[in-house]
């Protein structure tokens, strides 16, 4: 076994502190409401964007790593969410993987988001893409170009 991606993150303190977030701003507007302030755009606009934080927070997952079983022929991808975890097979056969730029065809553009498509058999099962200032490109070209080399060698 080959693990040839990992997220060092710790996944589950991420989704709590977005679920920690939305709660505080949510208990904010409901401060405010009692109170009878409301704050103009954000009467609608403070309560939705807290909902959304703390579904989100409760839906999400992440992938955690990507690990290539050369013997069995498959490849492994593990995703964290707040409850469980949950691991994904693919065979080398059926596994294709794409990289597409979100953002190239922009003329000015400073920072270039990368997508990280992983199919199996043409139906898209995973994504990546960049981070917010694109810190994570050159791990997603890497993670693109050995995926690459584990379907071309089947």
């Amino acid at each position: 076994m080959k693990n040839i991606y990992i997220y060092n993150a710790p996944i589950k303190g991420l989704l709590i502190i977005k679920l920690l977030l939305g709660i505080s701003l949510l208990s904010f507007f409901v401060y405010l409401f009692k109170n009878e302030i409301f704050p103009d755009i954000w009467t609608f606009a403070g309560p939705l964007l807290s909902l959304a934080l703390i579904i989100n927070g409760l839906t999400s997952s992440k992938i955690k790593e990507i690990n290539v079983h050369n013997s069995q022929k498959m490849i492994e991808i593990i995703k964290e969410s707040l409850y469980s975890t949950k691991t994904k097979k693919i065979n080398f056969q059926s596994l294709k993987s794409e990289l597409k730029s979100e953002n190239a065809k922009k003329i000015f553009t400073l920072i270039i988001k990368l997508r990280l498509i992983i199919s199996e058999n043409d139906k898209e099962i995973e994504e990546l893409n960049s981070n917010l200032f694109s810190l994570n490109n050159d791990k997603l070209t890497k993670l693109h170009s050995d995926l690459k080399a584990v379907y071309k060698n089947k």
